[in-house]
């Protein structure tokens, strides 16, 4: 099973502890990636089944929408040394994003270019535990589902601009799959929207 990482930790210590209490003699193997990635291994056939991110959130399918958020170290864009004032940046603000691949890092930059704001890219990496620790550390501001913020970091609003929803899918390889794959597809479909 694939699965990227801020649904890792959001999601699957009650969706897997839930299913093993149902299910307790299946073994399942989680592979941690981006979902690009996650599509590629699907295809190649070394995963059997995962949960992808898609830019639609209404696409048919989904199992559950979540909203992307910009977090920083601080409550306000403003409180941040960016050189920001309540009517907006006036020097380039520097993110930290997932990947280029990675759809999360496609709408915060699509968000800023609307939105005409200065911003750079200064920290790239697929490992949310990396996002997470630059911006704790106040030297960018990152982006990611809301509900994987840690309690310490701070949801930012205005002036940056909205992030869209993403939609939340379970994928499969191609060709027919084992009644267990299917069994843990019904789960997750079942579970997730209330976690």
């Amino acid at each position: 099973f694939g699965c990227p990482e801020d649904y890792l930790i959001a999601f699957f210590p009650a969706l897997l502890k839930s299913f093993g209490t149902i299910y307790p003699d299946i073994e399942i193997k989680v592979v941690s990636a981006p979902t690009p990635d996650l599509h590629r291994l699907l295809h190649a056939r070394q995963i059997d089944m995962a949960l992808v991110s898609v830019a639609d959130p209404t696409a048919t399918d989904i199992a559950r929408t979540e909203q992307l958020a910009w977090v920083g170290s601080k409550p306000t864009l403003e409180l941040h040394d960016f050189g920001v004032d309540t009517h907006g940046p006036t020097t380039t603000i520097p993110l930290a994003l997932a990947a280029s691949n990675a759809l999360d890092h496609k709408a915060a930059c699509d968000a800023m270019d609307a939105a005409h704001m200065p911003y750079k890219i200064s920290y790239a990496s697929n490992s949310l535990a990396g996002l997470i620790a630059v911006a704790r550390s106040g030297l960018a501001i990152s982006v990611m589902m809301q509900k994987a913020v840690p309690n310490d970091l701070y949801i930012l609003k205005s002036p940056l601009p909205p992030l869209p929803k993403l939609g939340l899918k379970v994928a499969t390889g191609e060709g027919p799959q084992s009644p267990t794959i299917n069994a843990f597809g019904d789960h997750i479909g079942k579970m997730l929207p209330f976690l």
